[in-house]
């Protein structure tokens, strides 16, 4: 019975890690009753997943810049490519998107979030 469930336990594990090595990675620096404050780490090729940013106040830095495809949650909307250079700063607006790393350079975000206004 050992050597049957270590190798499934393998396997099921292995499926989890390929599965992550998919998205980006999200770290809180701040977060308070006033603002949120996160690193978001893209390496190539991966996502965010679909998510939606509800405070209107959204501002993003890019530590470093690249190539990101903003994938709108409406289908009706058209995708946005962004092609973005190391220190730059976009003011965004409240959205539900995914975003892609579609370049060939990993992307590193500095995302604030201005919860009340």
């Amino acid at each position: 019975m050992k050597f049957i469930f270590i190798p499934i336990f393998l396997l099921v594990f292995s499926s989890i890690s390929l599965a992550n090595d998919k998205l980006g990675k999200r770290e809180v620096l701040l977060d308070n009753s006033d603002v949120e404050v996160v690193r978001l780490t893209y390496p190539v090729g991966t996502e965010s997943e679909m998510h939606t940013h509800i405070h209107p106040n959204r501002v993003v830095y890019f530590v470093k810049g690249g190539v990101l495809k903003l994938v709108p949650k409406d289908k009706m909307q058209t995708p946005k490519v962004l092609n973005v250079s190391d220190g730059q700063t976009l003011f965004l607006p409240t959205t539900t998107h995914n975003v892609i790393n579609i370049g060939n350079t990993e992307v590193v975000i500095v995302e604030t979030e201005i919860k009340s206004s």
